[in-house]
This record gives structure tokens, sequence and C-alpha cells, in this order.
């Protein structure tokens, strides 16, 4: 969760201007000023930047960055095991 939650913390300081110091596990995604429109833009930058579909994922100003890490790590790809 470490890479990931650092991943999302520089995108949403440097696409939507959050202070690095805001994104906290617990903040919800309304509480650093995303409105539904930039929760769809920010889906479609971290389905660019992870390369991960989250076609299906439903955001909301509710959502945690916790919450976003967690749909974000559900949607990449699992290293497989060695036969």
């Amino acid at each position: 969760m470490d890479e990931t939650y650092r991943r999302v913390a520089l995108l949403l300081s440097a696409d939507f201007g959050v202070p690095v110091e805001q994104v906290q596990a617990e903040r919800a995604l309304g509480d650093l000023s995303l409105d539904s429109l930039a929760l769809e833009e920010l889906r479609s930058i971290a389905e660019d930047r992870f390369g991960v579909d989250l076609e299906d994922a439903v955001l909301s100003t509710r959502h945690t960055v916790a919450d976003l890490v967690a749909i974000l790590e559900s949607a990449l790809p699992t290293a497989s095991a060695a036969p």
C-alpha cells in the first residue's frame, strides 16, 4: 500500500493542486475539494498512470484516500506464482 499511497498523493498534488500534507489516508476525497467532475477526471488519470481499468469503480466524495488506494490495489495485476 505504501507505494500506491505515495503515487496517489503525488497524483492528487500534481494534477489537482492538493497540498501533499493534506493527503491523509482517512481524509474524504470531498474534503480535498474534489467534486464529482474531479472524481471522474481522477479516475481517468489513475487508469492511465496505474495501467488499470476502473470502469466498474464508483468514486464518491465520501470515499477516503485509503478507499481510493484499496480500489487501485485491487485492480492492479498480481504477480503470478512461479510453478
